[in-house]
């Protein structure tokens, strides 16, 4: 499709919208919550369906989980699941669950542990406690779902899965699909260094490629393998650390691992003092947020990013589909044009030079010609500054953008 095929194309019979009237796609957030030396994950589905993997430790899920539940609106959750049963992911789970409860069903890798943090879990969630199974689906709505694809070794340990040296062996690991888009938590899943029992290569196998990897065991040396690292080949990486960490995480060997596949790594804290290659590392000091629609795009904090184009922010990923907009230079609006050739999902982004994404809006588009009418206004309606701006249009059947100049 040609450039003059759209201009040619575009004109009465066009659908003009305005930014006011799309209507928001179906989609997940992902919320990597920063409790320190722990571990809690929020799965918010755009039905609504909620999922909270894991609960920090003792003490996070009164101080840090509940409180960010209920700044989110979030009344009550409709899942729970336990990685494994070590105090620093299931300790706050007793307290979220006596706070606001859990409608559906609490999921665990079953047997038992001795520990008094895992007997107060045990107690606390009895009434709605499911023991996972490998391949188990969890739907939550929208086309969105978490599917078990590892528990209790994954094969490569014997029963009795109870109290042993093997507990980040025994984890949970968990594959959020949306669309294209693949999410992957496993909790200290273990990768076969030193003394531990390699889990993580058969959950690489199991698992694929995939966008976004919470790195397994805060980063530890005995995480994110080689082979394990080949076959999911994440665009991003999430490691959950605190300010310091005593327990040296996440560890030099498995950043270099990580970085050998070229994810960019963002921290909720600094960690240890391993580095990771200049421009590759966000260090946040706070929650990691996570959202996409499932295909093209998906955000991390706000950043951009382009589904398996490792490292590469929307606006330098490749022209697939003609696009143009007019009139350009504009003031105080200008309209985005371009062609859809099969109903489906789109999205337009807006970004300022420096690849930050100011405006995004997505919506279910019919065959055929498209206008968008962009007035020159960031996320919450503020007016945009005079300057140069990029656009990006991302389509099932392809993608493509250009330059745009508001002159205020």
């Amino acid at each position: 499709m040609t450039s003059q095929r759209i201009r040619t194309r575009v004109g009465a019979a066009a659908l003009l919208v305005t930014l006011s009237a799309l209507p928001a796609l179906a989609g997940v957030t992902i919320h990597c919550l920063y409790v320190g030396q722990a571990d809690a994950t929020l799965i918010v589905s755009s039905s609504g369906k909620t999922l909270l993997f894991d609960g920090g430790d003792n003490g996070d899920g009164n101080s840090v989980i509940v409180p960010y539940l209920q700044s989110h609106g979030i009344a009550t959750l409709d899942y729970m699941a336990a990685s494994h049963y070590h105090a620093d992911h299931v300790g706050g789970l007793d307290e979220v669950y006596n706070a606001v409860g859990v409608s559906q069903a609490v999921y665990d890798r079953g047997w038992t542990y001795t520990t008094a943090t895992y007997n107060s879990y045990a107690n606390t969630v009895a009434s709605k406690r499911h023991t996972a199974v490998d391949g188990q689906v969890i739907d939550l709505g929208d086309g969105v779902t978490a599917t078990v694809i590892a528990l209790n070794g994954n094969g490569t340990l014997p029963s009795p899965f109870n109290d042993s040296g093997e507990e980040n062996a025994y984890c949970m690991a968990l594959l959020v699909e949306c669309g294209d888009f693949d999410f992957l938590v496993a909790g200290d899943l273990t990768g076969g260094y030193s003394s531990e029992q390699d889990v993580e290569t058969s959950l690489g196998l199991e698992a694929g490629d995939i966008e976004v990897y919470q790195v397994n065991h805060h980063g530890s040396y005995t995480s994110s393998n080689t082979a394990f690292m080949n076959a999911t080949t994440p665009e991003v990486a999430i490691i959950s650390v605190p300010v310091s960490s005593s327990y040296g995480h996440p560890s030099q060997d498995a950043l270099n691992r990580i970085a050998a596949v070229g994810s960019y790594v963002y921290q909720t804290a600094q960690g240890s003092t391993a580095t990771y290659p200049a421009g590759m590392r966000t260090i946040v000091n706070g929650h990691i947020v996570v959202a996409t629609t499932g295909f093209g795009t998906y955000t991390v904090n706000g950043t951009v990013w382009d589904m398996d184009e490792q490292g590469t922010p929307v606006p330098d990923a490749p022209l697939l589909l003609a696009v143009d907009n007019y009139p350009n230079p504009f003031n105080p609006a200008t309209t985005i044009r371009f062609e859809v050739a099969s109903p489906g999902a789109v999205r337009l982004t807006v970004h300022d030079l420096a690849g930050r994404a100011v405006w995004s809006r997505g919506w279910n588009a019919p065959a055929g010609p498209q206008q968008v009418l962009w007035e020159g206004r960031d996320a919450i309606g503020e007016a945009l500054p005079s300057g140069v701006y990029l656009y990006r249009v991302e389509t099932r059947d392809g993608g493509g953008g250009g330059r745009m100049t508001l002159v205020r």
